[in-house]
């Protein structure tokens, strides 16, 4: 009983606490695009809210088009249609080349658990896993391939 009164008031007291913390949230975008958020404001962070229940202040609304569209800053460096290109055409090849050996990792791996015969449950399972993410891979790398323009 007295193991339940204890357990019942550090819950409660871990409770107000929690509802009583306040904080800014900041969100901060670098130079390379990453995203951060934050509860210490920095140059060129936006306060979203005073508090976690506060709805943001900033406006969420996007711009027609592709959903991941972010103008660029008037000081963001811009790359011409032909180095783009270029860079597009470099990065086709190297992901080109990559999904060509998780094919061939997949075959293998295939292969392995095709002749895996009498061998332990949890080794066969390893083997599944493995087929498994070489076709994730192959996947994923399909995506990217289709991102490019």
């Amino acid at each position: 009983m007295l193991k339940l009164r204890l357990i019942s008031s550090i819950a409660f007291i871990l409770a107000t606490l929690a509802t009583t913390s306040q904080a800014a949230i900041y969100k901060y975008v670098d130079s390379d695009g990453n995203v951060t958020f934050t509860d210490k404001n920095r140059p060129g962070a936006i306060k979203l809210a005073d508090t976690p229940n506060e709805p943001a202040s900033v406006s969420t609304s996007r711009r027609r088009g592709k959903s991941s569209y972010n103008p660029s800053p008037a000081s963001f460096p811009r790359v011409d249609a032909a180095t783009q290109t270029k860079r597009d055409d470099v990065r086709r090849t190297l992901l080109e080349e990559e999904r060509s050996k998780e094919k061939k990792n997949l075959a293998t791996a295939q292969a392995t658990q095709a002749s895996s015969g009498k061998r332990p449950a949890a080794e066969q399972e390893k083997l599944a896993e493995t087929v498994r993410l070489h076709e994730k891979n192959i996947e994923m790398l399909d995506k990217e391939l289709a991102r490019i323009k």
